[in-house]
């Protein structure tokens, strides 16, 4: 975003509840990036037209927690993919929050957090965008996920999953499906951005 001064990554896990992921191939990332490019650039969306999604990834990763460097594929777009909306720019700490639930009410693999990146939403006198925008990124966020859990391209589906606790952490490490998702009217932060972003400042001398 911001003409390639700063870049976000926003995720989520692919699996299953109780058996291994699969291993993915080009069929897998690129049916993922289709459905990422309708929800990302959808005017009710509400992504800013300073952003442009350049690649999609799916890496498989091992039951220790670390990356399958062998089984890494990326899809990138065949034309650009911007955020369809071109005013009310946030600065790119700002992001708005899709809260993953499972079926579980608490604990391991209940609740998950997907950052939404570039939100571009006028703000309302009591601080919260208008329940309408609000309304329609869920519906959006929704038909993302149900498109990928409905792909014959993805044998996956969208999990979330928790680290294991205890002596032996490969054998309590939790998996659940996502059931629901939830986008509230309350802009949120995320703190790792502006990792490029190069501050200018002026300087003025008191007298």
């Amino acid at each position: 975003m911001y003409n390639g001064a700063e870049e976000w990554s926003t995720g989520f896990w692919m699996g299953e509840e109780g058996l291994d992921a699969q291993t993915p191939d080009q069929a897998y990332v690129d049916a993922i990036l289709a459905a990422w490019t309708t929800a990302f650039s959808a005017a009710t969306t509400y992504i800013s037209n300073y952003y442009v999604t350049t690649q999609a990834k799916v890496a498989h990763i091992n039951t220790n927690g670390t990356t399958d460097s062998a089984n890494v594929v990326y899809a990138f777009p065949g034309s650009t993919v911007q955020g369809g909306v071109s005013t009310n720019h946030m600065p790119p700490q700002c992001s708005l929050v899709v809260t993953l639930q499972s079926d579980r009410p608490r604990g391991l693999a209940s609740k998950g957090r997907m950052y939404l990146p570039g939100i571009a939403i006028g703000m309302q006198n009591n601080g919260k965008i208008l329940n309408t925008a609000r309304d329609t990124i869920a519906t959006n966020m929704q038909a993302f996920f149900n498109t990928i859990r409905a792909s014959a391209a993805i044998p996956d589906d969208p999990i979330l999953a928790a680290k294991g606790v205890g002596a032996f952490p490969e054998l309590t490490a939790q998996n659940d499906y996502i059931e629901t998702i939830k986008v509230g009217d309350v802009i949120d932060t995320q703190r790792r951005r502006r990792n490029g972003l190069v501050e200018s400042y002026v300087t003025k001398v008191l007298t």
